[in-house]
């Protein structure tokens, strides 16, 4: 076998472990209006650039020491048998169409929280009031 071809059979083989977890969930938090917006997007691109809006099951809001699903500040899921929806972006305290609130808001202001979102990936990153 000669070197190329040796070269394409590694480089095909790392393409493939590469692929068998998804890439995190990127979140970011905006201010827009006095209002709490999250932000969120997936980079599925291995070589360039391929922002998508994530498939996600769920999104919190915890407190920082306990980030259990029964602790949540805030939460909302996919509403049925739905593994996921694509969510580009969501304000905090509201429910978009097909999901469901699991845990109303009651966020205090000034106090950090914790953001954990599930679904085709997964992140968390922190949010403050």
């Amino acid at each position: 076998m000669n070197t190329s071809a040796r070269y394409t059979i590694i480089l095909g083989a790392l393409g493939l472990l590469l692929s068998c977890s998804p890439p995190n969930i990127d979140v970011s938090v905006v201010d827009v209006a006095g209002r709490k917006h999250i932000k969120l997007s997936q980079d599925w691109g291995f070589i360039f650039s391929d922002k998508q809006a994530p498939c996600v099951r769920e999104v919190g809001l915890y407190e920082p020491e306990s980030w259990e699903r029964d602790h949540a500040v805030w939460l909302i899921e996919v509403k049925g048998d739905i593994q996921c929806l694509d969510l580009a972006s969501v304000r905090v305290g509201e429910t978009p169409t097909g999901w469901q609130e699991v845990a109303a808001l009651s966020a205090v202001r000034g106090k950090t929280y914790l953001i954990w979102v599930d679904g085709i990936g997964m992140s968390k990153t922190n949010i403050t009031f």
